[in-house]
């Protein structure tokens, strides 16, 4: 049960993250100067979006556990 329940909360953080417009607006300001034209962002920008939130939370976790 608890793996159920960190994933769900992890799941949580992330889809906060994807459903915020300023996030959103920032992975564009991201993918920009990592050099991704807006052809390749219209045609993945959902993967780029999870990525980001995945890498986010990812960072946030590392920073609370030292």
């Amino acid at each position: 049960m608890t793996n159920q329940i960190t994933f769900q909360s992890e799941w949580k953080r992330r889809q906060d993250l994807i459903d915020n417009p300023k996030f959103r607006e920032s992975c564009i300001e991201v993918a920009k100067k990592l050099g991704v034209t807006a052809e390749e962002w219209n045609a993945n920008k959902v993967y780029f979006i999870l990525y980001f939130a995945n890498e986010m939370c990812a960072r946030e976790n590392k920073e609370n556990i030292n």
